[in-house]
């Protein structure tokens, strides 16, 4: 009778969620922060540098936010399945999923609004949101 009522307890704690996200989750998390703030970067200097020009600049921008754009499908994708929308998570998840991605958003914006007679690798919270960047990281992804 007690196993029975350890594994029903367990059962019903698994749909409550774990209480905590995992690497994975946090890294997806904070980096659809990231990705959401940075694509809206680069929108807003196309729209203002780049209207009708042909400059490299601009086509390498329109590039790198076409490639943002696939990144932050994969990554919502990701965290909609694992974490929005999953019967095994529960609010708290939810909401440390939420806190990430308003700190990796967060994040992004600080480090683009920084000294700028720093360098980014001088500083964590631009080498932590640049990170985002590196598709190697996210293995774990769908393709």
């Amino acid at each position: 009778m007690a196993g029975l009522g350890l594994a029903l307890g367990a059962a019903v704690a698994g749909a409550q969620g774990v209480g905590f996200l995992t690497e994975q989750e946090r890294l997806a998390s904070y980096c659809a922060g990231v990705s959401e703030a940075r694509m809206r970067s680069l929108e807003l200097f196309l729209k203002e540098q780049c209207a009708n020009s042909t400059r490299r600049e601009c086509k390498d921008v329109a590039e790198q936010l076409e490639a943002a754009k696939v990144r932050d499908k994969r990554l919502w994708d990701y965290l909609t399945r694992q974490i929005f929308t999953s019967r095994d998570q529960g609010r708290r998840e939810r909401t440390l999923a939420q806190k990430q991605i308003a700190k990796g958003n967060d994040d992004f914006l600080t480090c683009q609004r920084r000294d700028p007679t720093k360098r980014p690798e001088e500083l964590l919270i631009c080498r932590d949101s640049q990170g985002c960047l590196i598709d190697a990281r996210f293995g774990f992804l769908d393709q």
